[in-house]
Order: structure tokens, then sequence, then C-alpha cells
């Protein structure tokens, strides 16, 4: 377990208010877009007609922004600024999980790819990354072959939910035609990524089942995810819970690409094995536990 050290009143507030600054920043992409869309392009009607549409644009074009000007300090699932030895924020745990990752890999919810470099090793086979946002593909294939992965890397323009990924797996010739569910299959990949992506996904229950399945034997889901505030323990804090409420009351999810930040994911991912009796191994710590953005970081091993 991390070890923790209590950060000052200041800091503390700090942490509680950074994620309202990035929710402002989103809605200002996407009154931009929509203003875009009616005075620009003529499509008076498409703020009404299709908010799907320019909600996906407005999300993709600030997330662009976000990973390109700024470093991960304000990132879609930042940390709070340093509150516990050793870390300067939630970036800090993703190099040592990532680390475990070999053969060949599903890169869940990739965005722009600013784990790119993290991938290089050459214990890793070949790379699919599954993002469904279209506007952020450009950016993803650029720093794949930036970071020379351009023949490792594929993109698969699908998000993870089986009626999406399912398909473009048997494109690939990863699964055999007629599958219909992801529970059908023996197991695909030796490592699923999963870096602040899970807190989107539509049914993380049913999602967490279906990346199991995919899963070899002895494959590994590497984990760095932010997760609802442990309030009831004592590494938790109830105004940093409360604040979590209040941000997704004022649109957090709808500007921020479907992400959420009441997702018990540790509690999915666990249940997941069920099926075979539980995972072959845990290794998991917790992080930031008194703000609005908590971490769990660490590697699940699927039993031989």
């Amino acid at each position: 377990m991390a070890s923790v050290n209590e950060p000052t009143t200041k800091v503390w507030i700090q942490s509680l208010l950074e994620p309202g600054q990035l929710l402002l920043w989103a809605m200002s992409y996407y009154v931009r877009v929509n203003l875009e869309a009616v005075f620009k392009r003529g499509q008076i009607l498409a703020p009404l007609l299709q908010s799907a549409r320019l909600r996906d644009e407005a999300f993709g074009r600030f997330w662009v922004a976000v990973t390109t000007t700024n470093d991960e300090n304000t990132a879609q699932s930042q940390s709070p600024v340093a509150i516990q030895a050793g870390l300067q924020n939630s970036s800090d745990l993703i190099p040592p999980v990532l680390a475990h990752a070999s053969g060949l890999v599903l890169d869940v919810g990739p965005g722009t790819g600013t784990q790119m470099p993290l991938l290089r090793s050459p214990a890793i086979k070949t790379i699919y990354g599954a993002e469904p946002c279209h506007g952020l593909h450009e950016e993803l294939r650029s720093r794949a072959d930036a970071e020379g992965l351009g023949e490792k890397y594929h993109i698969l323009p699908c998000s993870v939910v089986a009626s999406e990924l399912v398909p473009m797996l048997q494109e690939q010739g990863l699964l055999p035609a007629g599958t219909t569910a992801l529970d059908q299959t023996t197991g695909v990949f030796d490592t699923i990524l999963c870096v602040r992506v899970l807190c989107s996904v539509p049914d993380l229950d049913q999602t967490a089942r279906e990346l199991y399945s995919l899963l070899r034997p002895g494959g590994k889901i590497l984990v760095t995810e932010h997760v609802v505030n442990p309030w009831r323990t004592a590494k938790g804090s109830v105004v940093a819970r409360a604040m979590q409420t209040f941000y997704e009351l004022l649109g957090w999810s709808w500007y921020l690409g479907d992400c959420r930040l009441n997702r018990n994911t540790e509690r999915a991912l666990r249940r997941a094995a069920d099926v075979d009796g539980g995972w072959e191994s845990v290794e998991l710590e917790r992080w930031f536990g008194r703000t609005c953005l908590p971490y769990i970081a660490g590697v699940f091993v699927k039993k031989a």
C-alpha cells in the first residue's frame, strides 16, 4: 500500500478545484464548436439535431489541445498537485505499470497516445489501439510514427463495446468469423492497457468481463485509473466525494467524453475474474485518496 503524506489545507483545496478548471476549459470548446457550426458552417439546427456529433468534435479538439499544449498535470483524469511522497501527478503512476506490457497488446482508448513512449519495449510484439474518437486518430498515428511504432501500432476505429470491437478484431484476423460476443473467445491478448479510460465506458462491469475474456491465460490487465473517492474509509474524504457529485451535476460526463467520477473500477475488475475463481494475482496501489481524482494503479494477472 502506498504511503501517504497529508497535504496542507491550501494544497488540498487546490486539488478539489482543479477538476472544475478543467471542466470550464472543456465547456469552452463545446460552446466554440456549436458557434462555429451555426455561424461559420450555416448549420443552424446542428446544436439541436446533431448535439452528439458536435460534442464528440468538441471533445476531440479539446483533448488534442490538452495533451499537446500542457503536460499531464492538466489531462482529463489529472491528479492533484503533489501530495504524496515521490509523486508529482498521476502521470508518475503510469511508467512502472506499463513496464509490464508484453506480447500482443490491446490499448484501450489511447486518445492521442501520450503513453506511446512507454510502449517501445522489445517485449511488445504488436499493439492494437481501440479509439472511438475519430478526431484523435491523426494525432495518435502521428505520435506512433514519431516514437518508431508506426509498423507495430494499429488503430482500431471503435470502442471496446463488443458490438464495435468484435468486427474490428475479426477484420484483423484476431477473432474467428462467427464470433458474436467477447465471452465466446478463449483469449486473444497477452496484455490489455487501461489508462484513464474505464471511467468512460458505457457499462463498466460488462466491459471488465469482456476484457477479461480477451486475455489469454496468464495475461495481464495493466491499470491506471481514477475512481470514486473512498470516502467511507480513513483514506478518503467526504468533501472530495461531495465535490465529485457536484462536478457530475455540472455536466462533467457530457463535456469530458463520458468520463465519470463515481466509478468503483477496482470492484468491477476483481469481479470480472469470478468465473475462474478470481485472478492469479493482483498488485494494486491506491493514491490521492483525499481528492476528487483518487487513483488505483497496478497489475491484474489471469490464471494460467
